[in-house]
């Protein structure tokens, strides 16, 4: 007797020992969890989706208390982008998070997800809290100096004298190839903040992806040369430029560029 027939024969037996109701299961294959989608007290439920709307899978979630700041509990989205999460009763209240691991190019990027709804809430609740993907835009904290896109560091190269408002540096990104949710994007003209700001010498709220990248000085028209900062190549009038991903955590999700004229 075959080892598939003696699992078959198993599962069979099994089924009726367990519950009187029919039962049907397929040797390798995984029935999805009928209580997913469905509120419950005691449960965090939700759906993750992409930048485009649709599900999606392996995202994690997780929970996080408001007064014991330690991480709670954490799970994957399902195939259809459901996820569920045990909560534990009497600890007060607790905040959804949550992000996607995504390969691009060769590097691994972690993407936080962007909360439909980003309040607090208690296990007694039967909360509900959605999340997506999103490419670009400003995390809910606005005391934080954080987006979903990626971020680009301005250097100015040592030997050049001028040209320290970088609010008047016009960069152009133009990308290469699809972005990392595969989409074609578009073209980006940014400027770094002005002097005195929080993101002076800094681009921000870039959708990551492979870019292109030109410059010019705008108070003379004047086209710059530019180079990835963070490698060893020598300025040009444009240089393809990428993010950094996880391999280096303190650089993640940003680029560096140097200009001069």
């Amino acid at each position: 007797m075959s080892i598939l027939f003696n699992l078959r024969a198993f599962v069979a037996s099994t089924c009726l020992i367990i519950s009187t109701n029919s039962c049907t299961l397929s040797v390798g294959q995984i029935e999805p969890d009928p209580d997913l989608g469905v509120e419950q007290s005691g449960y965090l439920i939700g759906k993750v989706t992409d930048p485009s709307g649709k599900p999606l899978s392996k995202a994690t979630i997780y929970t996080n208390n408001t007064v014991i700041k330690d991480r709670g509990a954490e799970t994957t989205s399902a195939g259809d982008g459901s996820y569920k999460i045990a909560m534990v009763a009497g600890l007060g209240q607790w905040i959804a998070k949550g992000y996607i691991l995504k390969q691009y190019n060769g590097r691994v990027y972690k993407l936080l997800l962007d909360p439909e709804n980003d309040d607090s809430f208690t296990q007694e609740e039967k909360p509900v809290r959605n999340f997506q993907w999103k490419l670009q835009g400003h995390v809910p904290d606005l005391s934080l100096n954080l987006y979903y896109g990626g971020s680009a560091e301005l250097y100015k190269d040592p030997n050049v004298e001028d040209m320290n408002d970088t609010e008047n540096v016009e960069f152009t990104f133009q990308p290469d190839g699809a972005l990392i949710d595969g989409s074609q994007g578009k073209t980006l003209k940014l400027r770094g903040g002005k002097a005195g700001t929080q993101n002076r010498n800094r681009l921000v709220d870039i959708p990551i992806g492979r870019y292109k990248v030109s410059a010019v000085y705008l108070p003379t028209g004047k086209a710059l040369k530019v180079k990835d900062a963070w490698n060893d190549d020598p300025y040009a009038s444009s240089a393809i430029i990428e993010f950094h991903g996880t391999e280096e955590s303190y650089r993640a999700n940003q680029m560096g560029i140097g200009f001069r004229e």
